[in-house]
């Protein structure tokens, strides 16, 4: 039994007039396709920038718009795209002002941020972001791209959050939080979608395809794989040789002292097991490779 603890942490606020409307399932879904909005983000502004940005998907999940509102701090950058259907509902992309001075910085050449963050961009400055907020509601739109065909235009760039007004204060919408981190700068990415957008995806019908990670180019595949294959190879594993085995008894065993020798029928030609993370896989023989002992692999063990 789990008692009620206050301090327990585990427990979040459950607000019944709004119960969720994304299944486990879904859930599940969502996660990994935003993985890869995140890595597409990171492959496009370290690829762009020339720069190691770490771009992690932090959340992403269903929240009343007018609580994503007022989740805002400072002078968030927020660039808002028209979707064509529905008619009337819109996209938000919506940047830290230190990420957003910081892409501004990096896009034109120069190092870190080097103004005060309190005001809102330029209008120099938002054609400058605009490279980066096309790109991520370019990632956004092939996300959804088997279940949904989300047609985004850019309307325009709102610095104050009461006049974001992408949709009801009351509706629900989808938030992907992305958090971004280069060398001592952090901050965050929000990508909102209001809800009715994904209908077709909250409620499918039976002949609706599943939601996804979106499809990638054969070198950016190529790629992923060259750097997992590289993780794999670099990680350590234990490999142990075992002589062949001996028997002797219990009294023989109990009188063991250090110092005692060990004595077997084995001689040096015997082959040697050799172990993998505990498992037998090969066979060799042993020997002496200079001032060490080895062991030379002979033959591999086939598993049945």
């Amino acid at each position: 039994m789990i008692r009620p603890s206050a301090d327990r942490g585990d427990i979040l606020p459950y607000d019944f007039r709004k119960p969720s409307r994304i299944s486990p399932d879904r859930q599940r879904s969502l996660e990994a396709s935003h993985e890869q909005l995140a890595q597409g983000v990171q492959r496009w502004l370290s690829g762009r920038l020339r720069a190691p940005f770490e771009v992690h998907l932090e959340s992403v999940g269903q929240a009343v718009y007018r609580d994503f509102l007022d989740a805002f701090e400072g002078n968030a950058a927020t660039f808002v795209y028209d979707i064509a259907e529905p008619a009337g509902l819109s996209m938000a992309v919506s940047l830290d002002a230190i990420i957003a001075f910081l892409l501004v910085e990096r896009l034109v050449g120069g190092g870190q941020v080097s103004e005060p963050l309190d005001r809102p961009l330029t209008p120099l400055e938002q054609v400058i972001i605009r490279l980066a907020t096309d790109k991520i509601a370019a990632e956004v739109a092939l996300v959804w791209s088997d279940h949904i065909d989300l047609e985004l235009d850019f309307a325009r760039y709102e610095s104050a959050r009461e006049l974001i007004d992408m949709t009801g204060r009351d509706e629900d919408v989808l938030v992907a939080t992305l958090r971004v981190e280069f060398e001592e700068v952090k901050g965050i990415i929000h990508v909102a979608l209001p809800f009715p957008v994904l209908e077709p995806f909250i409620s499918p019908t039976e002949a609706t395809p599943r939601l996804s990670a979106p499809n990638t180019s054969p070198a950016e595949r190529a790629v992923e794989r060259h750097r997992i294959e590289g993780l794999v190879r670099r990680a350590s594993i234990g490999v142990s040789a075992r002589l062949p085995q001996l028997r002797m008894t219990l009294g023989e065993l109990a009188a063991l002292e250090p110092g005692d020798f060990l004595t077997t029928t084995a001689s040096t030609a015997d082959p040697v097991e050799v172990l993998v993370s505990g498992v037998p896989r090969f066979q060799g023989r042993q020997g002496r490779l200079g001032p060490r002992m080895g062991v030379q692999i002979t033959e591999s063990i086939q598993k049945e």
